[in-house]
């Protein structure tokens, strides 16, 4: 599995996400090039899953975490969100509402 794959499948919560896991530790760390994009659909995608019950808040945290912590993945258009999702005793709990929140301001219903 390329890099640019394993972290698709992390990011999106794909079916091969538990071997992407694996997988992505094998790349050194520290990368000057972006493998992957967090584009808007893909985050209000993510924040679904959650609102159907697919992920837990903690996975949902867990993942904003992950990506705030790559080099290799640009997410500039969703930024502000990814920081509050992986901070969430700073700014709101996850929760169901507040996700709605998210998503209306994203002008998503």
């Amino acid at each position: 599995m390329k890099r640019s794959e394993a972290l698709e499948e992390i990011i999106t919560f794909g079916t091969e996400r538990n071997q992407a896991l694996n997988e992505i530790s094998t790349f050194n760390f520290d990368s000057k090039i972006e493998h992957f994009i967090v584009s808007k659909s893909i985050f209000v995608k993510v924040l679904k899953k959650y609102l159907k019950n697919e992920i837990s808040d903690t996975d949902l945290e867990t993942w904003a975490n992950f990506i705030e912590g790559r080099d290799d993945v640009n997410y500039e258009k969703v930024a502000d969100h990814i920081y509050k999702l992986a901070n969430p005793t700073l700014y709101q709990t996850i929760t169901k509402r507040n996700i709605s929140k998210i998503l209306n301001s994203l002008g998503v219903s």
